[in-house]
């Protein structure tokens, strides 16, 4: 069985797109989704719908949670806007109230027992969804990380990396939608649960559809574009 591991898509439905066509080429059997299908970027409700189609396995991330909270009042959406971008009041408009309501419904996090393999799936960290895991994580931090199973999934930092712990691999898949590292290229984990076997892939998308997006509906926010220019792609 082969597995794919998903997270912070943020809205990007060219990235994901393109991740899923690399996906229908190898034949994956499942897709598991980290959390923060929205945030940032224009098509969240497109991306949700792709992910429910493919009947993914999904949790929440923190951007699922800013939206709940501009929803209800507690959050003020243009001033989320002013920090990252439209995608979440743009979300507001594409979901309907009981759509909003089955998205609540996901879980914080998922764990499941798959061919002999234990597996954690969460958004952050397995000790908190908000807490960010660098490639350059300290052993304090890893030991915090260690539960006792086998492959432990987390997004959320934006940066992919794999690292052993005492028991088993904490696995960063990265992000599909708003890589840290290089524009342009989506970040996911490949796994092959028969065989026991991880391999973080980069699927390239063309980000210029996505920057004219950025141009029309945050032109004041530098960082959204820039971040899509990043690395081998920066101007």
């Amino acid at each position: 069985m082969k597995l794919a591991i998903l997270s912070d898509i943020h809205g990007n439905i060219f990235a994901l797109e393109a991740v899923l066509e690399k996906i229908s080429q190898i034949g994956v059997d499942r897709i598991i989704f980290l959390g923060d299908f929205t945030g940032y970027y224009y098509h969240s409700k497109e991306v949700f719908d792709r992910l429910l189609e493919l009947d993914a396995t999904m949790i929440l991330g923190n951007h699922e949670h800013m939206l709940f909270d501009c929803a209800d009042g507690i959050l003020d959406a243009e001033a989320l806007r002013q920090k990252y971008g439209s995608g979440h009041k743009l979300a507001l408009k594409q979901f309907t109230d009981s759509e909003l309501d089955s998205v609540r419904k996901l879980p914080e996090y998922h764990l499941e027992t798959i061919n002999g393999f234990s597996i954690g799936c969460f958004h952050g960290s397995p000790f908190d969804p908000n807490f960010y895991l660098y490639p350059n994580a300290s052993t304090e931090i890893l030991s915090k990380c260690d539960i006792g199973i086998d492959f432990i999934f987390v997004g959320h930092s934006h940066y992919p990396f794999i690292t052993k712990l005492g028991h088993g691999q904490l696995v960063n898949v990265g992000s599909v939608g708003q890589s840290r590292i290089t524009g342009g290229l989506a970040s996911w984990c490949l796994v092959d649960i028969n065989r026991g076997t991880l391999d973080l892939q980069s699927t390239y998308y063309d980000t210029l559809s996505l920057l004219r997006l950025v141009d029309q509906y945050d032109p004041d926010i530098d960082y959204l574009s820039k971040v899509l220019k990043r690395g081998v792609y920066e101007e």
